[in-house]
């Protein structure tokens, strides 16, 4: 939350730079900040609240019900890997010489 109090402590960081510069360019980039920081300060009745969304355990992945209302089929299950398996009956061994 970006209360009052933090923004006036802003201002007066930014204009504490202001004074301390020598080139006046740089002096006018600190008090436009000032000023963006008035025109907030003045806009806003109540504090600034910058929520953040919070996020469970059971919020880092969609469900099985959710991926299936979302795709139209059900995730799939892994299967362990099987190993060379010989089809041919034809076939002599494992070579690729073997017909």
């Amino acid at each position: 939350m970006l209360s009052e109090e933090a923004v006036l402590r802003h201002m007066k960081e930014e204009l504490e730079r202001a004074l301390g510069m020598d080139d006046v360019q740089k002096q006018r980039e600190h008090v436009r900040a000032v000023r963006s920081m008035c025109d907030l300060f003045l806009q806003s009745e109540q504090p600034v609240k910058i929520q953040t969304p919070k996020q469970t355990a059971s919020q880092t992945g969609p469900s099985a019900a959710e991926w299936a209302a979302m795709t139209g089929e059900w995730p799939a299950q892994q299967q362990p890997k099987k190993a060379f398996e010989d089809d041919d009956d034809e076939s002599n061994g494992k070579s690729l010489f073997d017909f």
